[in-house]
C-alpha cells in the first residue's frame, strides 16, 4: 500500500504542477492576451500565477524525492539521470524564486508601466527559459518514473514468482 501512495502522490504533484503549468502557459495567456488586449495586462496577472505556480512546483519536488529516494530501479544510469532531472527542477526553481521578485521591481504596478524595459526583457526572458527548462526537467522525470516503475514492478514480481509462497514454506512435505 505505501508502494501505491508514493507513486500516487508522485504523480499527483506532477499532474497538478506540470498540468497546470502547461495549461496556463498554452491557453490561458494567449486567451488573456487577446481578451485583455495588452501583454501588460496579462502580465499583472501572470506576475501573481507564477507564485502558485513555484509553490505548487516546490510541493511537488517533496513526494518526487521521496520516490526517488524509495524506489528499487535496477538500473543506476536511470536512477542517476532521475536525480539529474529532479536536482534541475529544485535548481531552476531555486533560480525563479530569486528572479522573481527582481522582476516585480521592475514594475511600477500602480502606474501600470515598466520601469527599465530593457532590465525587465532581458530578465523576463532568463525567467521564461528558466520556466522551460524547468518544464522538461519534469516531464524527463516522468518519463524515468514510469520507466522505473516498470522495471521495479517486474523485478518485484520476478522475485515473487521464484519464491515460494508463505503457506508452501510452511508445509511439511508428507511421506507417501
Amino acid at each position: 500500500m505505501l508502494l501505491f501512495i508514493r507513486r500516487y502522490l508522485a504523480l499527483a504533484g506532477l499532474l497538478f504542477w506540470l498540468g497546470g503549468f502547461t495549461f496556463y502557459a498554452a491557453v490561458v495567456v494567449p486567451i488573456g492576451q487577446e481578451v485583455l488586449g495588452s501583454h501588460f495586462e496579462q502580465g499583472m496577472i501572470t506576475r501573481q500565477v507564477t507564485q502558485y505556480l513555484n509553490w505548487s512546483a516546490a510541493l511537488a519536488l517533496l513526494p518526487l524525492a521521496w520516490d526517488g529516494a524509495a524506489a528499487h530501479d535496477p538500473s543506476s544510469r536511470r536512477r542517476l539521470a532521475r536525480w539529474l532531472s529532479w536536482a534541475g527542477m529544485l535548481l531552476s526553481l531555486g533560480v525563479l524564486v530569486w528572479l522573481h521578485p527582481r522582476l516585480d521591481a521592475l514594475l511600477d504596478v500602480d502606474q501600470r508601466r515598466i520601469l527599465e524595459r530593457q532590465a525587465f526583457r532581458a530578465s523576463h526572458r532568463w525567467y521564461l527559459w528558466l520556466s522551460t527548462i524547468q518544464w522538461a526537467c519534469g516531464l524527463i522525470y516522468l518519463g524515468l518514473s514510469l520507466l522505473t516503475w516498470r522495471a521495479e514492478d517486474r523485478a518485484g514480481a520476478k522475485a515473487s514468482f521464484r519464491e515460494p509462497t508463505c503457506q508452501a514454506r510452511l508445509r511439511k512435505p508428507t511421506k507417501n
